[in-house]
């Protein structure tokens, strides 16, 4: 006799999405690490030797620092001093936030470029409100903070960010300069640069060799010829991808020489500019090919001949 069983049914509840932090560091940005804190429940004990920008995301909660403490919420910044103890702890459940950690040397060498020299690096605030531009210019950057970008990518965001967070937490500092008529000169000369050395020109170097400051440098290429210089390099990496591919490479033989970190972020730049993957770019230059001879055999005549790949 056949005997049959009903298992119960188990009710379960979702899972709560977990706690992901990310430390990021670039050898293009000697002097600063990133961290990225993603439905973060825990309380936060930190001692740094360095000055540190915690910029809160969705994240809320006491922040006791040096005798006192201060309410975090999202669109506030809390700015480190080194050596201090900070007791974050959360409150309303997980949240968000970004972290800059950068070295004193990386802070005066932005006041030295765009302050008056009785600007020195002091806090105006333990917590303070940041403006919206702000907290957009963090999020911006943290989207290439990664070994996925080029080294100029990094430096031009970071030191664009970099403005916004000397005029808006340093005691003192005047707003960002207004961009001053383009050194025409100076910008071909960085457009020259670039052509002829492709993707192993940093921002650093590129200014070196224009003669101009990082942010005169910046500002005068994108005010020439309307993207900054890591937009034109990147426009350069996949032209010269476009080449490779037309002469029968691999996709991942040209991602590697052409600067990116692997074949999934060629593959994503590559779509993004040409509406195709490189798999098919080829495929189509191939089959055009083929399609041309055929018909060249039975016309004689290629210019007889149009062809469009398939989309």
């Amino acid at each position: 006799m056949a005997v049959a069983y009903t298992i119960p049914r188990m009710n379960r509840q979702p899972s709560a999405p977990k706690e992901v932090v990310d430390y990021r560091r670039s050898s293009a940005l000697p002097g600063v690490e990133g961290i990225d804190a993603q439905r973060s429940p825990r309380q936060w004990r930190v001692i740094r030797p360095v000055p540190a920008v915690v910029i809160f995301g969705t994240w809320r909660g006491n922040v006791r620092n040096r005798g006192q403490v201060y309410a975090g919420e999202p669109g506030h910044a809390f700015c480190y001093v080194p050596g201090e103890v900070m007791v974050a702890s959360p409150h309303g459940g997980p949240g968000s936030f970004h972290v800059l950690e950068l070295e004193a040397e990386v802070i005066e060498n932005w006041l030295a470029e765009q302050q008056p020299s009785s600007v020195r690096l002091d806090w105006a605030a333990v917590m303070k409100p940041i403006s919206e531009r702000f907290r957009n210019g963090v999020a911006e950057f943290f989207d290439v903070f990664g070994p996925g970008s080029s080294a100029m990518h990094v430096q031009s965001q970071l030191l664009e960010l970099s403005e916004l967070l000397v005029s808006e937490l340093i005691q003192g500092a005047r707003e960002p300069r207004p961009s001053a008529g383009p050194p025409i000169r100076a910008a071909a000369r960085m457009r020259e640069c670039l052509n002829e050395e492709g993707i192993s020109l940093d921002l650093e170097t590129l200014a070196q060799r224009a003669g101009l400051s990082r942010f005169e440098a910046l500002r005068a290429f994108k005010k020439r010829y309307g993207l900054p210089p890591h937009a034109y390099q990147l426009c350069l990496r996949i032209d010269h991808a476009r080449r490779l591919l037309l002469e029968g490479a691999a996709a991942a033989d040209v991602a590697a020489r052409c600067g990116f970190a692997d074949q999934s972020h060629f593959t994503r730049h590559f779509k993004r500019f040409n509406g195709v993957t490189p798999m098919q770019y080829a495929h189509a230059h191939t089959a055009w090919a083929q399609r041309a001879k055929t018909l060249q055999r039975q016309s004689g005549d290629p210019s007889d001949v149009v062809l469009r790949s398939d989309r």
